[in-house]
């Protein structure tokens, strides 16, 4: 009887450890703040390069570089602490093609830029609407690649293939989201993108070609999906 009795015990203790851990965890979930959980974004729109400048072609120089309209994808994944405060990791593409450097042959040259950008955003959902405005900033780096069928002073000197550079990136961006459903968004914004100078390195003499770093500025659609 004392044996069963203190079974009993053992029971009744181990399920009022297991009812207070549930109740805890509830209670946990329960008094997470209004709007915070994982987030993801996926946004896409035109892109228009500031013109640079071609800072070297083996030596140093100095033309201006001329850019078509681009375009401008990305994708982020991170997490809202809040209606008001978000942290997210970006990815995406910013490129476009050579337009015009005076004195140079670009037959197909293109700029690819894929950041890689820690972003921090602010909003204010503006009460009784499902109008959220939003502003932000991101720092990290960018993979920026040059690719050119022939890129040169003349027919005879001019460098052909893809090369790459890592350099430093940046961005600010601000907007207005429009609160769809409880999860899910739809995103107008701007984006002020630049990074730092690369330099591309073509074999087989290490023959390097330099440009000043890329000022973009983005109009994106988004959807944002909230769980």
């Amino acid at each position: 009887m004392r044996v069963m009795k203190c079974r009993y015990a053992i029971g009744v203790a181990v399920l009022s450890l297991c009812l207070g851990a549930a109740v805890a965890q509830a209670q946990y979930y329960y008094y997470l703040p209004e709007g915070a959980g994982p987030q993801f974004r996926l946004g896409i729109g035109p892109s228009f390069f500031q013109d640079g400048q071609l800072t070297q072609y083996g030596t140093s120089v100095s033309s201006p570089v001329n850019y078509d309209t681009g375009l401008a994808f990305d994708a982020a994944i991170g997490w809202a602490f809040n209606r008001y405060v978000a942290l997210d990791f970006e990815t995406g593409y910013i490129g476009a093609e050579i337009n015009n450097v005076p004195g140079y042959i670009s037959d197909n040259s293109h700029f690819y830029n894929v950041p890689f950008l820690v972003n921090c955003t602010l909003s204010y959902p503006i009460p009784r609407t499902n109008i959220i405005p939003y502003v932000g900033a991101g720092v990290g780096g960018a993979d920026v690649v040059f690719d050119t069928d022939q890129f040169g002073p003349s027919s005879s000197d001019y460098v052909t293939g893809s090369e790459n550079d890592v350099v430093f990136a940046g961005q600010l961006f601000a907007g207005l989201r429009f609160k769809l459903t409880h999860h899910l968004s739809l995103d107008l914004g701007y984006k002020y993108f630049a990074t730092g100078n690369p330099t591309f390195t073509y074999p087989p003499d290490n023959f390097n070609v330099s440009f000043k770093g890329a000022r973009t500025h983005s109009v994106l659609f988004a959807l944002k999906f909230d769980f």
